[in-house]
């Protein structure tokens, strides 16, 4: 298992113990407060430090990525002596991984709540979608990330900015890399059930159970 997955699952935990306070609901997405900034931070920097990891290990391993042309210094980027950028995400991991099109399922939100996601039929878990890179189809910015960029600058001024949507959007985020990272280990189910308790993948097929606690997906 790789290290950014129990990262990965405090953050999760943190947002839980958001939720106790703030429902996971439409109506409270524009809140804001110190403790969401904070989580929103962590996850965004994960997520940055997820990509560099991701891209350099397939790039390392021989695989060449469609649009790694378009991206500046890409052989010095592999090397570690210059760093990615989000345009170079954006360029890279959704040429080959499409990451616009990929959406997880909300499991809290109130209206439609997945509270034990193994007691579920995969099929009907598709309550609340949350897509993190939808922007990417148009080649467009992704708001979230804008966000913590604006936060790293100044948080005084842009405090209000750090919403639980533009959090829960950040974890979504990191949550599908961290998908991508482990995608063997995801789809022959020997993954913790608790990495299903906040999001839900909707790109995979399903096609059973090696147990009453694990999903198989294609």
């Amino acid at each position: 298992m790789l290290i950014d997955v129990p990262y990965y699952v405090e953050l999760q935990r943190r947002m839980f113990d958001i939720f106790r306070y703030v429902s996971c609901h439409e109506k409270n997405f524009p809140t804001h407060s110190v403790m969401l900034e904070s989580l929103l931070i962590g996850a965004a920097s994960l997520f940055d430090s997820q990509c560099q990891t991701f891209i350099r290990e397939k790039s390392l391993a021989k695989q060449a990525f469609k649009r790694e042309g378009e991206v500046k210094d890409f052989k010095k980027k592999v090397e570690g002596s210059e760093d990615f950028n989000c345009g170079d995400y954006r360029a890279l991991l959704e040429g080959d991984f499409a990451l616009s099109k990929r959406t997880v399922n909300l499991n809290p939100y109130e209206e439609a709540m997945v509270l034990n996601p193994m007691s579920f039929d995969p099929n009907k878990i598709n309550s609340y979608p949350i897509g993190p890179f939808k922007e990417w189809s148009a080649n467009e910015s992704l708001p979230w990330w804008n966000v913590f960029t604006n936060l790293k600058h100044d948080r005084l001024k842009h405090h209000k900015e750090a919403t639980l949507i533009n959090t829960i959007l950040a974890l979504a985020a990191s949550y599908i890399i961290l998908t991508l990272q482990n995608e063997v280990d995801f789809k022959q189910g020997h993954i913790s059930p608790e990495l299903y308790d906040l999001f839900f993948p909707q790109y995979w097929q399903w096609h059973g159970r090696t147990s009453v606690m694990s999903y198989l997906f294609k």
